[in-house]
């Protein structure tokens, strides 16, 4: 699998974790920015922790995934609240419990253009 699409399977979280840790563990940090991470990216996966689909583990985890990478472009003119909400889920013993915390992330992903996400 090469490096874009080892990144596309990551930001739409299409595959457990051991996976995509896997695949990822054979690319560098540092790269050129190969796909770009969106607000619809975030939301998806607090949809699918709101429904059970996922635990808050799994999300956790997730985000530690992207959180940092070089490789990963961020939504053009929503760079603050992506890099937010990554950070937010990927350190829930600063920010709180994920099941606290995902609406008011929700709530700041759908801030922006009408088209929101």
């Amino acid at each position: 699998m090469n490096r874009h699409a080892a990144l596309q399977s990551l930001i739409r979280f299409d595959a457990p974790i051991p996976d995509l840790e896997a695949r990822l563990r054979s690319f560098g940090w540092d790269s050129d920015e190969v796909v770009t991470l969106t607000r619809r990216h975030i939301a998806d996966v607090l949809e699918r922790y709101g429904s059970g689909r996922i635990n808050a583990t799994a999300v956790e985890a997730w985000a530690n995934l992207i959180e940092c990478r070089e490789d990963i472009r961020i939504e053009p003119h929503h760079d603050k609240i992506v890099r937010a909400a990554i950070h937010d889920l990927a350190n829930p013993e600063l920010q709180g419990k994920l099941q606290d915390i995902a609406p008011r992330i929700l709530s700041s992903l759908s801030q922006g253009p009408p088209h929101a996400i």
